[in-house]
């Protein structure tokens, strides 16, 4: 898969993976916790039952370990869990989780490297939208800052319409 199946990829994955790797140029060994508020609307998810809409909110929690081998290759690992309450537009209520991990390994000069990404959302209450989930496996190869092709894997529900973080 080419650029296009970027939409697939959740955009606070990719900005994560580019962040990380732009941060850990300059370190030989590092450990980062990051905890942010995180808030998302899903709507025109075409799983959703239609005009359905659910809104939520909750605290990311976001672990990266990175180290530099003596060869210069760079090695990132990165945990993302939030996990919070939403509520659609019925006024039914849903606990929800979202994880993502990704791993990537950047040889000396940078480019090409590649990144393995794990994505799961799920949303459980009593609602329409009970047992919602949505995942998939994605390999994002980087040939160049603004040059990439990703690949995707077992991928369930709709992520390019029904993942909202």
């Amino acid at each position: 898969m080419n650029r296009k199946g970027l939409a697939f990829l959740s955009v606070s994955a990719l900005a994560v993976i580019i962040a990380v790797v732009m941060h850990v140029q300059a370190v030989h060994a590092d450990t980062s916790q990051t905890r942010t508020p995180v808030n998302f609307v899903l709507a025109g998810c075409s799983v959703l039952p239609a005009g359905l809409t659910v809104s939520g909110s909750g605290e990311s929690f976001l672990v990266v370990n990175s180290r530099i081998d003596r060869d210069g290759t760079t090695y990132i690992e990165n945990n993302n869990l939030v996990t919070g309450t939403a509520t659609d537009s019925n006024g039914e209520v849903y606990g929800f989780n979202y994880h993502n991990h990704a791993n990537q390994q950047i040889p000396p000069g940078g480019f090409p490297f590649t990144a393995e990404v794990t994505d799961h959302f799920n949303l459980v209450g009593n609602g329409q939208a009970n047992q919602f989930q949505v995942h998939f496996v994605a390999r994002i190869t980087f040939l160049s800052p603004i040059s990439f092709t990703i690949q995707f894997f077992k991928a369930h529900g709709n992520p390019m319409s029904c993942d909202p973080i």
